[in-house]
């Protein structure tokens, strides 16, 4: 049945984007917000069939549960779902311009070194924030991962992820697609986040060398291939991968989970050893520089390069004119922020209490206390400013959080140090 031209709920169906194992996928409207989305319909013959209807029901919407504890800019957003004259919907973020990773596992259209480095950092920094919520995804694959039309990462299709407090007997226990299940997913083992990073190193593999690291001519010998064979040196296939992908594929490809990469970001740490080889040879990108500016910082000194990817990853870069007020007195914003360049001063009323240079933080005190803000910031020149929300902090690690809390420790003692001083100063000039 095509729905084009139809209405599904609120939403107006625009035209047929593609169809799926589960489901079909149209692009619509929704006429409130006024913006795309894209609807999936689940197929009627999975969904009621006598047999195996309800697991598949189950599978269906647990995508949309799990968008429910996961908000990350590179996971895709769901924003409804629902069932209407039976036919049952998920509404989901439109990606402009998406394609699925799909489209660069053959040989004709590898994708270069640097650029896989960076979709696989976003997709280990991205299930790193999963795990941390307690979700599994359970079927890392090139069709569940989308690029938009500027190579951002959106993994999708958490069908049958694993979730928080969630015991469901109608979900299969082998769930996920046989290519890229870890060796502890064929033997239907519990499953922690490291079984997601064995699927996003055979990813990594097949991106590099347009060859999946495990073959074989039917299923099973394939899997008893990945519980028990070594896949080919990168550097056979392709002799331009730098050498560090060889080590990060070794390691996230590890038979037992001991000896694989213990989170997301520890993989993404591995992986910015690859941006440091090719900043040899090539000019640095937006996110590079950006990382370069931090890494110069003394704010910065105690963070990790991992650590620092990942604010790099998660922070917003904002860009004022000299003159502009960046905070207001008495208004109340989660966020906080580190001055990259330029001057800004601090204000209580009229009066400048101090300036702020390159490297200061601030706003650190009503991020943490949710208070109304007791000054006003003000850019004295133009000024280029990394801005953390509560929502962007919680996409970073633990270990990244408390480097983060630390250094608020410091910047308020220097802070109290500052403002004594200038009161001081003050004091002393109005008995002259």
């Amino acid at each position: 049945m095509n729905l084009e031209n139809h209405t599904l709920g609120k939403y107006q169906i625009v035209k047929l984007l593609g169809q799926g194992g589960m489901g079909t996928v149209y692009l619509g409207q929704d006429p409130f917000i006024d913006r795309p989305v894209a609807i999936k319909v689940a197929l009627d013959e999975k969904i009621n069939a006598s047999d195996t209807g309800d697991m598949y029901r189950r599978m269906f919407f647990n995508e949309a549960q799990a968008a429910g504890i996961l908000k990350h800019p590179n996971i895709t957003s769901i924003f409804d779902a629902g069932m209407e004259n039976g036919l049952y919907y998920i509404v989901m973020e439109y990606v402009h311009g998406g394609r699925t990773l799909d489209e660069h596992t053959s040989e004709n259209d590898l994708l270069t070194p640097g650029e896989v480095a960076s979709i696989i950092y976003k997709a280990a920094m991205a299930l790193d924030y999963a795990h941390r919520k307690g979700v599994i995804h359970r079927d890392i694959k090139p069709r569940n991962i989308l690029l938009t039309a500027d190579n951002d990462v959106k993994i999708s299709d958490f069908g049958v992820a694993v979730m928080p407090g969630v015991e469901d007997a109608s979900l299969p226990a082998s769930a996920g697609s046989p290519l890229y299940m870890s060796p502890e997913q064929i033997r239907e083992e519990t499953l922690n986040g490291q079984s997601d990073l064995f699927a996003l190193g055979t990813l990594t593999y097949e991106l590099l060398t347009g060859t999946h690291p495990f073959t074989a001519s039917n299923f099973d010998a394939i899997q008893h291939q990945i519980q028990r064979s070594t896949p080919r040196p990168l550097n056979d296939l392709r002799p331009d991968i730098p050498d560090v992908f060889q080590l990060i594929c070794d390691r996230a490809l590890a038979k037992k989970p001991a000896q694989r990469y213990k989170s997301g970001v520890d993989m993404a740490g591995d992986l910015t050893l690859v941006f440091d080889f090719l900043n040899s040879a090539i000019t640095a990108t937006p996110r590079q520089q950006r990382f370069a500016s931090l890494r110069d910082m003394a704010f910065f000194d105690e963070f990790s390069d991992a650590e620092l990817w990942e604010v790099v990853s998660c922070s917003d870069w904002v860009t004022l004119d000299g003159e502009q007020e960046i905070i207001q007195e008495g208004s109340r914003e989660a966020a906080f922020y580190v001055l990259v360049s330029g001057r800004a001063q601090v204000r209580k009323g009229d009066r400048g209490i101090f300036e702020l240079r390159s490297g200061d933080c601030f706003g650190e005190m009503g991020f943490v206390s949710g208070h109304a803000r007791s000054a006003s910031i003000k850019a004295l020149r133009p000024v280029t400013l990394l801005r953390m929300t509560q929502e962007s902090m919680e996409q970073a690690s633990a270990d990244c959080q408390l480097r983060f809390q630390k250094r608020f420790l410091h910047a308020l003692i220097d802070r109290l140090d500052a403002t004594t001083e200038a009161l001081a100063e003050q004091s002393v000039a109005g008995t002259e």
